[in-house]
């Protein structure tokens, strides 16, 4: 069977193994320890033992014990003896080409290689440290220490093995050979150099050259011992022919020896051995740092500590001074190292180093470019490329070759897979690095295009014909069009600015970045600036003032050298570098001070070499060296001695002498040494001679200043004739330059020397004089004078005419003003930017700005002008930095304050003329594209092309600045731009405000992608603003506009085409002007948005962020005037007349005009945007869909700034109209939730409405003219539709106030009277201020208004709704209440069904409703409604009717005819019309509908028939069917055309026609629920008061008629004395509990109205109520009265005394005290228990005794009504109780209505059964009271516990006295009978007595337990307690205020909650309690029956514990308390009787 083979599978074509990576891993360890050890050698002397170390543990590494680390000899050394090799096998060559990085074949032997090398190297380096830090003297003796052979032998092993692994490096092989030649090894160092010349190349096929300078410098250093030894046949050698037949550089010669500091035995071929030493002991010269200054200084101190001497001296460098760098590679040496050898004349040493790179490019076989070679070492690999493609290339180290090419895939030993492969190459198909940058950077390129090309549009079209202006401009473009972006530029200063960037220098940046000191102009200053002119820049390279120290040190110290010899030598040696290198500040303070203290040792040492000269054998030579030496002492004291002789020195007159003497003596050696020298016009020594001498002459005092002069036009001639070029001496200050063109700049300083002395006088403070000197001099163009020429006549010449003209001084300038031109075209440009900078200041003094910005431009105009020149172009790179970052900061301080004046004074641009204008446009062009290049270099870095040249923060700063000169820059440029658009007017630029808008737009651009805007302060961007804000005629503002508030503000409009981007600027905040400023635009914005979008847009944040910055308006004493005038205008009555006059325009209010900042901003309408906003905010939310109500922050806030807005435009009627608007939805927002406010406070009401129709009105009159004026009428379609708005919600704030709930109440001011006087007569009366208006006026108005309305908005049902509406109103008006005018124009029947019709018609037109939505029913019920009445009424016929409204679109059968014969042909028409909308009403919506159903089966004022209960039924099941539930819970929806407040007229309605069909129908069950359910819905219903008032007749009228309760006329009770009446009533009570009295009705009827009383809580007056509840105890009576007859005489006043409830037991065994508390108790239980449920007004006013009666006097004979009242409540709440049960456990104990407890003295009880065990939850429940006692009585009455509620107060107060009796009755008691419930009766009970759960939550203690008795002081139980158990009516009225509030409370509740889960938006529910309450009930009664637990009991036991302390008492107290309370009441009784 054939193997499986996989079809996806793609074979591997190379399967590579697994191989072992212990090897690379073991490599890669060694190498990294390599690394360490290579930085710590690099870190110099200080770090050599961490290195010593680091080598140690590299050596100790893995790779040095594998086999390969050996080397061939030592692997050819263990081999086998006996075994021989034919030819050796050398270890491969590292091959640079094929190098394999990746694997252990490269990288194992390449470290090997590096590590052995570079050991060797340290160690060499160890002992050159050894050897610097020993004594001179000791060094010879060191080096031939064991130690340090040792070390040697150790570096010459390691190079050995690294020549192993790499023979072919010619530098290890010098070092070899080197270290060989100190072991004295001539034949292994001959060996090596023959090896390091011998390497590939074959001599004798062609021609060698060295390939590299260390194959030269091995090459030479063979030759010389080849020469030592004398080895001709050597020499012949073809190797050797290129080091015979060229000679060596001199400069490279100190090169040669690569360890210069080890002695060379192989120099010489003996080498002697000295065995002298130094006996005499050397002065040491101590260098403090490592420099020449600090030489020549030591110098000077030495010789003023120890003067001069003959003694030797020896020069101690600090040690960190001979810390160097390690030189790795062999190109690296031709840095100039300090460990060269020290040559035999100190001075050579200097001689030869300046020279050296000079002359590097004259070496021929060595390199054409060794400048290369000093840059990286990789660059050496150049070389050999340059040699011809026809030579072999030669094997060269790995380590020179840099970094090794990359090996072939395929060559790896761990290929990578296919998949991975492939992976990445498609990767790298896709990124394509040049696409990604292209694509990155094009966005910068774009920009700087679309500017550029802009400026040069507009530059060209002012005129701007600058070649190279454009040129420039030009560059940038094409740059911005190619790759390489920068290899575009041309210009000089930007390519300075591209290096200055690319190379950056810290040094010459902060030229930049240091603050430019302000040019003092003065005689000095003139001086200083015009000594050199513009070449004073062309200075040398600077000098390293440590270069070469260390071997002139050492050269010094070798020798036996004085202190005269070291000061010559000093001198000497910067000799060299006088004219070829600019010496540090330092260096040049510390020449000065050698040759000024020590002059006369190097004069007379000087004197001594010039003698020596006479007698060398080269005379010349020598002569010329010490010249040198001469003309440069006497050139330095020259410029010495000008310095302290100018007119700014402060030296002293001594030392200006001694500085006169050494000047003339050396300017005596001087000239003494030119006559010596052989005379050559061409000798650049004479010249200096030449020119020296005749600035001397002319420092000499008396000397003629003509004779001065005449010296330089002969020394200028002599140089003209002279070939030499110009000489530079860059260390003098005084003859910087040597040139024709500085003679010509002395003569011309010479000749304007009076210009300048007569300038910077004194006396020239004056800013006049200066300008008049100034002006001719620097701005001729704009001088001009005045003179005469004659008019020829032929006439004699004494009557020759004279013309006055004027003419430019250019015309008619003197020689001396023409030779200051010429001065100044050849001065400095600080000398210039000086004179224009005094200019500038004497015009500033004047307040003439405008020239001073002037002479700013021209400033600028020069800088970049002499960027151009050739004297800036002349000069040497390294000097061009300094100047051009000079040059640059002067230009950056005078854009600074040119665009300080640009932007600051409006004059500026006053005197800049076109040409003016054109010259500094093009001046501002050449600097902007100057800046560009720093742009395009950070463009280049941004996106990742190119790497940043440095870092740190003066890289970073210096970048900075050059962004903010730039911005600085674009910014000077707009301004001057715009003036120019302007001076050439719209010939050239038809749209200069658009053109000027794209310009900034296009600078904005620029600057923002590359995050510039935020530079120099934002500077561009606040100028951006304040343009646009100024310019009006500018398409897309709002683009710009939105960008510059967001990067200045971030701020966003939301608006425009573009998005805004983020261009890195931190948001500032915005300050009040800035805001104010922009008001203008961001009004235009916002009006250009509807309100809706403008809340939810950027713009609003905006508008907030605006608003906030421009604060609260202050008043001033006119807004204070207008605010009075309105709000009192508001408060005036409405008048009729001014209605009227509104329609055209002639009502208006006294205002005054007000001029403050703020009323610009009113009249753009800001305040009324804001208003406006806060307005919609609360609109946001329809009325009609809130389901709670809206908090009116909103509302008035926006009414606070509409009244700002009017303020200042009284005039403006958009704002009075919605100040109107305001008004009116706080009326609504008052009247929409709740009727309490229509109830209760009418006055605020009335407040508003009455705001709102004088705002109507004044926005009506106001509107008037707006909407005459045609151009504004059609202006904004927004106004229009608003105007249409004021007339529509005018006419509906007027017919909502005439109608119901409102009711006329605005338009009535009966009480607004005032005097008037009588027409005869001299007396007053009393009248109002006009007539009222009346309902009809209200309505003829707003439907005027309706109409008005329907014009504009003819599609809007509810306008012709409206107008209708009150036609109709108009015709129910009864004729004889109109005047006869209103007669006449009295509403026809016609016309008001026109009007209906009309609306029906608008109506259908509407689109069809949306799915789910319900069509518009109020016109088509309307018109149903209305015809309905006119037919009732008898004005229109039934058919009629019928066919009018068969036309409609939602007749029952439309278009058919329907036949009327009666009125119930009539009816049943209109119930099936109705029927038909209310099924078009699928939401329920239209309550209406069913109402006037209900209303046409029962008509109210119809006469009781026998079809009147019939009709009521039919009525009711309508109502039942859609409007009412089964437990009579209302459910009416508020439809959205329905008015605020309407809602709760209905429903009071609705209330009363569903109480009356009640009623009708003897529903006595429903009427009670529909009690209940207004009693908590009180704050819904309109007159709810008179409502409830007639709701509860009705009750108690059909209570009445349903238990048959008769009036009875006469007072039953009035034959019986109050004794007998207490008799019969108890009889009474203990009757009503037995079983007998369950059916009686007129006790059932007592139980109602008991509990009707109870739910009225004192809301109407009980009368009523308490008439029946007199007749049902009258009745109880009456019909038991045999019964109840007292058959026994009437009790004894001592026998009345004994309480009734005393116990027998307590006679025996109790003591008085315990008798006096239970007495006491009993009492207030029985007082509190009746009092409970009386009304307040039914309390008696008398005080009562302690025994609970009446006091004796003023008791009225006979049984008063309120005791009868209080008799009957006790008897319900005793049958509420039930019949008593036994309590004795044995069967014998007695009846007691008061149960047993058992309590201990923190309050618990524990009830007792009748098995007598305690319950367990008792001590539960106590536990939980003793927390929170309120608490736990509210949760007992939510479970079903009515201990709180009325009849659950005796059994509160049982339970006290209970608690108290028990401390009296033993444990073995048998009282302990329960209570019996108060729902034992529950099924017979009225559901009147199911109040809610939360009832009684907020009922006081006093009520839930009438026994409790409070204080008013905490501590005190004593007479306040008995007054508040007397006034328990009181209390009563309080408490039930209390519960009503809580009713309401939680009706609200529950109404939200229904709402939010049943009914949706607007529904008024009362809530569905049917079931709840029954549930609640039965609860209640099963709690009940368990009375025996003690429940009630101890509830009251702990509120008792709680009423009288916080802790509670025992027994004992309790009862001393009770006594003590006794006494006191006693005492007041007695008191009473006294009285």
């Amino acid at each position: 069977m054939p193997a499986f083979t996989a079809l996806n599978v793609e074979p591997e074509e190379n399967v590579v193994e697994e191989v072992d990576t212990t090897r690379e891993l073991q490599v890669d360890e060694a190498l990294k320890r390599f690394q360490t050890a290579l930085k710590l050698h690099a870190q110099g002397p200080r770090f050599f033992d961490d290195a010593a170390d680091a080598y140690d543990a590299l050596f100790e590494a893995d790779i040095f014990q594998y086999p390969e680390s050996k080397t061939e000899y030592e692997r050819n050394e263990r081999l086998p003896s006996g075994s021989l090799l034919i030819e050796p096998s050398f270890a491969p060559s590292l091959d640079v080409t094929g190098a394999d990085v990746d694997g252990t074949a490269s990288s194992l032997p390449q470290a090997f290689y590096l590590s052995y090398k570079n050991h060797g190297q340290f160690v060499i380096d160890c002992i050159q440290h050894r050897l610097r830090a020993a004594e001179p003297a000791a060094k010879a003796t060191l080096l031939e220490t064991p130690e340090v052979l040792d070390q040697a032998r150790r570096a010459l092993d390691d190079f050995n093995a690294a020549l192993d692994r790499d023979p072919s490096d010619a530098e290890v092989w010098r070092k070899t050979s080197r270290v060989a030649a100190f072991l004295k090894s001539a034949r292994i160092s001959r060996y090596s150099l023959e090896a390091a010349i011998e390497l590939d190349d074959d001599p004798a096929i062609a021609d060698v050259e060295p390939p590299s300078l260390a194959e030269g410098f091995a090459g030479e250093q063979l030759k010389q011992q080849l020469e030592v030894l004398g080895d001709k046949m050597a020499l012949t050698h073809p190797i050797m022919k290129p080091f015979l037949e060229k000679g060596f550089p001199r400069d490279l010669e100190r090169f040669i020896d690569p360890i210069p500091f080890l002695p060379n035995p192989a120099t010489r071929v003996a080498t002697p051995k000295t065995h002298s030493k130094d006996v005499i002991p050397r002065a040491v010269v101590d260098i403090s740092s490592y420099s020449w200054a600090e030489l020549g200084l030591a110098l000077v101190r030495f010789v003023a500590e120890n003067g001069f001497s003959g003694q030797a001296v020896s020069f101690h460098i600090p040690e960190v001074a001979i810390e160097e760098d390690i030189q790795m590679e062999v190109d690296k040496q031709l840095q100039p190292p300090e460990s060269s050898p020290p040559p035999k004349n100190p001075t050579e040493a200097m001689s030869s180093e300046p020279m050296a790179t000079d002359k590097l490019k004259e070496i021929d076989g060595v390199g054409d470019e060794p400048n290369a070679a000093t840059d990286t070492p990789a660059a050496n690999d150049q070389l050999p490329n340059e040699r011809g493609a026809s030579l072999p290339s030669r094997k060269r180290s790995q380590s020179a070759a840099g970094i090794p090419d990359i090996p072939d895939e395929e060559g790896g030993e761990n290929k990578r897979s296919k998949r991975t492969r492939r992976r990445d190459t498609a990767a790298e198909e896709v990124m394509d690095p040049a696409t990604l940058l292209a694509t990155q950077i094009q966005p910068f390129q774009a920009a700087d295009q679309n500017l550029f090309q802009m400026t040069k549009d507009l530059l060209e079209n002012l005129g701007v014909t600058d070649s190279v202006t454009l040129n420039r401009i030009a560059e940038v473009l094409d740059s911005c069009a190619s790759e390489d972006r920068t290899g575009k530029i041309q210009n000089l200063s930007t390519i300075d600015l591209r290096d200055s960037i690319v190379k950056f220098d810290e040094d010459t940046a902060k030229i930049l970045l240091s603050k430019r000191e302000s040019p003092q102009l003065s005689l000095s200053a003139f001086l200083e600036h015009s000594k050199s002119g513009p070449q004073r820049a062309l200075e040398a390279p600077a000098f390293d003032d440590a270069r070469g120290l260390s071997s002139f040190v050492e050269g010094l110290n070798e020798g036996w050298n004085t202190i005269h010899d070291a000061l010559y030598e000093y001198v000497k040696s910067l000799t060299t570098t006088y004219t070829k290198f600019k010496w540090p500040d330092s260096t040049k303070t510390s020449v000065v001070q050698v040759i000024s203290q020590l002059d006369e040792s190097l004069y007379y040492r000087v004197v001594y070499e010039l003698s020596v000269c006479e007698t060398s054998q080269q005379k010349d030579e020598a002569l010329t060296n010490t010249a040198e030496l001469v003309y440069m002492l006497f050139e330095l004291h020259l410029d010495v001695f000008e310095r302290i002789t100018n007119p700014n020195s402060v030296v002293d007159l001594a030392t200006r002498v001694e500085a006169r003497g050494r000047l003339e003596r050396w300017f005596s050696l001087a000239t003494d040494v030119n006559r010596h020298r052989a005379q050559d016009p061409d000798d650049e020594l004479s010249l200096r001679y030449l020119w020296a001498a005749v600035f001397a002459t002319a420092l000499t005092k008396d000397i003629p200043r003509d004779h001065i002069i005449t010296c330089w036009h002969s020394l200028r001639d002599y140089l003209a004739e002279s070939s030499v070029a110009d000489i530079v001496l860059p260390n003098n200050a005084v003859m910087p330059e040597i040139s024709t063109v500085a003679a010509e700049r002395e003569i011309s300083k010479l000749t304007t020397m009076d210009f300048f002395l007569g300038l910077f006088q004194d006396d020239m403070g004056d800013p006049v004089s200066v300008i008049d000197t100034l002006e001719p001099v620097l701005n001729p163009e704009s001088v001009y004078i005045s003179g005469s020429v004659p008019e020829p006549n032929g006439v004699s010449d004494d009557s020759v005419k004279h013309k006055q003209i004027k003419q430019s001084i250019q015309d008619c300038a003197s020689q001396g003003l023409r030779d200051l031109w010429k001065f100044l075209e050849s001065s400095s440009t600080d000398l210039r930017l000086l004179l224009w900078a005094r200019l500038g200041e004497a015009y500033g003094k004047i307040k003439y700005t405008t020239k001073q910005f002037s002479c700013f431009l021209r400033s600028i105009e020069t800088i970049v002008t002499d960027f151009e020149r050739d004297d800036y172009a002349n000069t040497p790179a390294d000097s061009r930095k300094a100047l051009f970052m000079t040059m640059l900061k002067a230009l950056d301080d005078l854009i600074i304050q040119s665009l300080h004046l640009a932007l600051n004074d409006n004059s500026s641009f006053d005197i800049v003329d076109e040409e003016h204008s054109r010259s500094t446009l093009s001046a501002l062009a050449k600097v902007s594209c100057l800046l560009q290049i720093a742009a395009m270099y950070e463009d280049e870095i941004r996106i990742g092309m190119t790497q940043a040249s440095a870092s740190g923060s003066t890289f970073t700063s210096f970048l900075t600045k050059l962004r903010e000169m730039q911005v600085r820059t674009w910014s000077l440029q707009y301004t001057v731009l715009k003036v120019g658009i302007y001076q050439h007017g719209a010939k050239f630029f038809p749209r200069p405000e658009n053109d000027l808008a794209d310009y900034l737009a296009a600078v904005h651009q620029v600057l923002g992608l590359r995050k510039s805007c935020k530079s120099s302060n934002k500077i561009f961007l606040k100028m951006m603003r304040v343009e646009l804000l100024k310019q009006r005629n500018i398409e897309n503002w709002e683009d710009y506009l939105g960008q510059v508030l967001y990067d200045l503000h971030g701020l966003k409009l939301g608006v425009g085409i573009w998005d805004v981007q983020d261009h890195g600027c931190p948001p500032e905040s915005l300050e009040k002007r800035q805001a104010m400023a922009l008001v203008d635009k961001i009004t235009v914005l916002a009006n250009r948005m509807t309100m809706k979008d403008l809340l939810k847009s950027d713009l609003k944040t905006t508008i907030d962020h605006m608003q906030q910055a421009i604060g609260q308006t202050k008043s001033t004493p006119q807004m204070i005037l207008n605010l009075r005038n309105f709000t009192e205008y508001l408060k005036t009555a409405i008048h009729p007349l001014h209605l009227y006059q509104a329609l055209t325009g002639n009502i208006d209010l006294d205002a005054v005009t007000i001029h403050t900042p703020e009323s610009a901003l009113a009249k753009q309408g800001w305040f009324f945007l804001l208003g406006m906003i806060a307005l919609t905010k609360f609109k946001g939310v329809d009325l009609n869909r809130r389901q709670t109500p809206g908090a009116t922050d909103d509302l008035r806030i926006g009414a606070t700034f509409l009244r700002l807005q009017l303020q200042f435009t009284p005039d403006r009627w958009d704002a009075w109209f919605r100040l109107a608007e305001c008004f009116d939805y706080e009326l609504d927002e008052a009247v929409l939730w709740t009727a309490d406010k229509m109830n209760k406070d009418r006055a605020d009401l009335v407040k508003f409405q009455r705001n709102s129709i004088h705002c109507y009105t004044l926005a009506l009159s106001h509107s008037y003219a707006w909407a005459s004026d045609p151009l504004a009428f059609v202006a904004s379609d927004e106004d229009e539709d608003a105007l249409y708005d004021l007339y529509h919600e005018f006419g509906m704030r007027l017919y909502a106030s005439s109608r119901e709930p409102f009711a006329m109440d605005p338009f009535k001011h009966a009480d607004q009277e005032r005097f008037f006087i009588e027409t005869m007569g001299v007396g007053t009366y009393k009248k109002i201020l006009h007539n009222e208006m009346s309902d009809y006026q209200v309505w003829k108005f707003a439907a005027n208004l309706f109409k008005k309305a329907v014009v504009g908005k003819p599609k809007d049902w509810k306008n012709p709704y409206m107008a209708a509406k009150c036609l109709w109103k108009m015709y129910q008006k009864p004729l004889d209440t109109l005047d006869a005018k209103n007669r006449l124009s009295r509403p026809t029947v016609q016309a008001v069904l026109d009007a209906l019709e009309k609306t029906v018609e608008v109506v259908s037109a509407l689109p069809k409703p949306r799915h789910g939505q319900d069509p518009v029913l109020e016109p088509h019920y309307k018109i149903l409604t209305v015809i309905h009445k006119l037919i009732k009424r008898g004005d229109l016929p039934a058919q009629e009717g019928a066919n009018i409204l068969q036309r409609q679109p939602y007749a029952p059968d439309r278009g058919e005819e329907v036949i009327i014969l009666n009125a119930d042909d009539w009816e049943a028409y209109v119930i099936k019309s109705l029927r038909y909308l209310r099924d078009k009403d699928k939401s329920n919506w239209q309550h209406r509908l069913i109402i006037r159903h209900a209303r046409i089966l029962f008509d109210e004022n119809s006469t009781e028939d026998a079809g009147y209960i019939l009709a009521a039924k039919a009525a009711f099941s309508v109502l039942r069917e859609s409007m009412f539930t089964k437990t009579m819970v209302m459910n009416v929806w508020k439809c959205d055309a329905e008015r605020p407040g309407r809602h709760h007229v209905y429903t009071e309605q609705y209330v009363r026609f569903m109480a009356r069909l009640l009623a009708v129908m003897n529903d006595r069950v429903s009427l009670e629920m529909v009690l209940r359910r207004i009693r908590k819905k009180g704050i819904d219903f309109y007159h709810f008061n008179e409502l409830w008032q007639s709701c509860v007749l009705t009750y108690v009228k059909l209570l009445r008629q349903t238990f048959r309760v008769v009036l009875t006329e006469e007072d039953a009770f009035k034959s019986l004395s109050p004794e007998d009446f207490e008799v019969v009533s108890e009889r009474i009570t203990a009757w009503a509990a037995t079983g007998s009295a369950e059916n009686n009705d007129a006790l059932n009827a007592m139980k109602e109205a008991v509990e009707v009383k109870k739910l009225n809580a004192n809301l109407m007056k009980a009368g009523p109520i308490d008439d029946l509840i007199n007749d049902c105890y009258s009745t109880i009576y009456l019909d038991h009265k045999a019964e109840f007859a007292v058959p026994e005489p009437v009790r004894t006043t001592e026998e009345h005394s004994r309480p009734r409830d005393e116990d027998p037991r307590a006679e025996n065994g109790t003591d008085v005290t315990t008798k006096k508390l239970s007495l006491l108790i009993g009492r207030d239980k029985e007082l509190t228990t009746l009092g409970s449920l009386r009304a307040g007004s039914e309390q008696p006013d008398k005080p009562v005794s302690l025994a609970g009666e009446p006091a004796p006097r003023g008791r009225r004979p006979g049984v008063r009504r309120l005791d009868v009242i209080r008799k009957a409540e006790q008897a319900v709440l005793r049958a509420a109780e039930g019949p008593p049960k036994s309590a004795g456990a044995n069967g014998t104990g007695t009846k007691s209505r008061l149960g047993s407890t058992s309590s201990g003295k923190n309050g618990h009880a524990t009830p007792r059964g009748e098995d007598g065990e305690s319950d367990e939850g008792g001590d539960e429940d106590d536990t939980h009271h003793g927390d929170d006692d309120d608490v736990e009585m509210k949760d007992a009455d939510e479970e079903g516990g009515e201990q709180a509620n009325g009849e659950g107060g005796s059994g509160g107060a049982r339970g006290s006295s209970a608690n108290v009796e028990h401390h009296h009755v033993e444990e073995g008691s048998d009282i302990s009978s329960p209570p019996g419930s108060v729902h034992d009766s529950a099924d017979d009970e009225s559901d009147l007595s199911d109040v809610p759960a939360d009832y009684e939550d907020d009922v006081p203690a006093s009520l839930l337990f009438p026994n409790l008795r409070r204080s008013v002081d905490a501590g005190t139980a004593g007479r306040e307690s008995t007054a508040s158990t007397t006034s328990a009516g009181e209390t009563e009225d309080e408490a039930e205020e209390e519960v009503e509030d809580g009713e309401e409370d939680e009706g609200e509740d529950e109404e939200e909650g229904g709402e939010d889960t049943e009914e949706g938006d607007g529904v008024t529910e009362v809530e569905e309690e049917g079931d709840e309450a029954e549930g609640v009930t039965e609860g209640e009664g099963e709690e009940a029956e368990e009375g025996d637990e003690g429940d009630e009991t101890n509830a009251a036991e702990d509120t008792i514990d709680e009423e009288e302390g916080d802790e509670s008492n025992g027994p004992e107290e309790e009862a001393e308390e009770a006594e003590e309370e006794e006494e006191d009441e006693e005492d007041e009784e007695h008191e009473g009787d006294e009285e």
